[in-house]
């Protein structure tokens, strides 16, 4: 037994031991109150940091705005601050080098309203708007904003010359930034880079070395016989009868050019047995007008005919850029909405689009490509492979990745192409409709936002890609049908 008031070996050691349990702040003789303090005196260190380590520490929690320039997009959800965003702002104010954008988002995220809400909320501000699409959503939106849209298709009358090469063009001897150019060696790349797309699609392959050198030589023949105005059949019979002498300036005899265009040759006479041959084989019948607020091309009478609309998209494509590249047009979003039905298919349709990606600042130019989803692009070739690393390159050649809600299956591809951080990852991931993560290249560094679109009710309406689901068909029959 222990004596009263005495403490065995075991509550002597316990004693020794510091009290750390917590207790409720109690007040002072003051009456002021402790403020959580215990008898402990438990404190964690002060920690200084910049803004910018903490917007790393905590994304999207401790952001500054991006800029207050541009249009309005919506909120910025770890914030609740506006967001604002335009790429010619931003290049104006040197926070960004690369003006192009991606947008990418399952069915029914909402990325033809985000498109519309980036490009047609700027047509107030002076820009200008030049879509492609395989649907006819850009030909609503250029009337209702009092624009042209053009439609191309069996029986609409219309015809573009893909290898049309503006005036305007042709007199310049500087590009929008005031670099010298020469307007000649342009043209005829853009039309030559036209020309390999057009077989390559035909051929389903790349074009080989030889191959590409018969197809420039035939351009070359159809310039001087056309005076610099050349159509497709034109180069069609310039593969069919090379001229000896353009072939003996690269010390090569007729045979040899026929022989090395042999397949191009096939595949061109095949291209002009298709819809190319009366939409796109003669003189333009309409102009690209650079004074309207936006211009639509319509394809949407070839969108269930994917050889076709390829073919139609790479040359609709092909004849807007060439009324783009224009010296003093203004600055403008060129779209190309529904993309990936055309690089799914078409390994040249890349090398065209990162050219113009490449040459937008020249022209002041943002283009925007329009996808579903990565792997629509990451399609066209297995990994390692050369039409692969070119669709992985056109992805790095968007300064501006606008993405939404993707499904888990693309997740790993999306994480993988746009090198995204696990706190980027999980937005889109759980991106609601409307809600997009912004991701940018500046000068500072790269810059990730969580941005919920906000839309008017009329724009609503106007932008509307869904009516047709949701009418009610009982609400339009008459009552009789109603009744039955």
């Amino acid at each position: 037994m222990r004596r009263p008031g005495t403490a065995t070996s075991e509550t002597s050691a316990a004693a020794n031991v510091p009290d750390t349990t917590w207790t409720a702040p109690t007040a002072p003789a003051s009456g002021r109150p402790r403020q959580g303090r215990d008898r402990t005196r438990f404190a964690l260190p002060g920690l200084r940091v910049s803004t910018a380590t903490a917007a790393v520490a905590y994304p999207f929690l401790a952001q500054a705005p991006l800029t207050h320039k541009g249009t309005f997009l919506g909120t910025n959800m770890g914030t609740g601050a506006p967001f604002c965003y335009s790429p010619f702002e931003l290049y104006r104010d040197g926070l960004i080098t690369n003006p192009n954008i991606l947008v990418a988002g399952e069915i029914g995220s909402g990325k033809t309203n985000t498109t519309c809400a980036l490009t047609l909320r700027s047509i107030p501000l002076g820009f200008k708007v030049a879509a492609v699409d395989a649907k006819a959503d850009w030909a609503r939106f250029a009337r209702a904003y009092g624009g042209a849209a053009i439609s191309i298709g069996p029986g609409r009358g219309n015809r573009l010359n893909p290898l049309d090469v503006s005036d305007a063009l042709m007199a310049a001897r500087v590009d929008a930034e005031g670099n010298p150019i020469d307007p000649v060696v342009l043209a005829k790349s853009a039309q030559l880079r036209l020309l390999e797309g057009l077989i390559e699609i035909r051929l389903e392959r790349s074009l080989q070395v030889a191959e590409r050198t018969a197809v420039a030589l035939a351009l070359e023949q159809a310039l001087v016989a056309s005076n610099g105005q050349p159509m497709l059949s034109a180069v069609a019979a310039a593969l069919r009868a090379p001229d000896k002498d353009l072939a003996a300036s690269i010390s090569r005899t007729v045979p040899e050019m026929l022989d090395a265009g042999n397949a191009a040759r096939w595949a061109f006479d095949g291209l002009l047995s298709t819809v190319a041959k009366d939409l796109f084989d003669g003189p333009s019948t309409t102009r690209f007008d650079s004074s309207a607020p936006i211009v639509a091309i319509d394809l949407s009478d070839l969108y269930n005919d994917n050889a076709n609309l390829s073919i139609a998209f790479t040359c609709a494509s092909a004849w807007m850029e060439a009324a783009l590249a224009t010296p003093g047009n203004g600055q403008r979003f060129a779209v190309y909405d529904e993309a990936w039905r055309v690089l799914a298919h078409a390994h040249g349709a890349i090398d065209r689009l990162q050219q113009q990606f490449r040459l937008a600042r020249s022209w002041g130019l943002s283009n925007v490509l329009v996808l579903h989803n990565l792997r629509d692009t990451l399609n066209v070739g297995d990994a390692g492979s050369a039409e692969r690393n070119k669709a992985e390159s056109l992805l790095a050649l968007a300064g501006t990745k606008v993405i939404g809600h993707q499904p888990a299956k693309e997740l790993p591809a999306t994480i993988t192409a746009l090198d995204l951080t696990s706190a980027e990852a999980d937005v889109i991931a759980n991106a609601s409709r409307g809600e997009f993560l912004v991701k940018l290249q500046t000068t500072h560094g790269t810059r990730s936002y969580r941005v919920a679109v906000d839309l008017h009710p009329n724009e609503l309406d106007w932008w509307d890609t869904t009516a047709g689901m949701r009418s009610n068909p009982l609400q339009a029959s008459t009552p009789l049908e109603a009744s039955t």
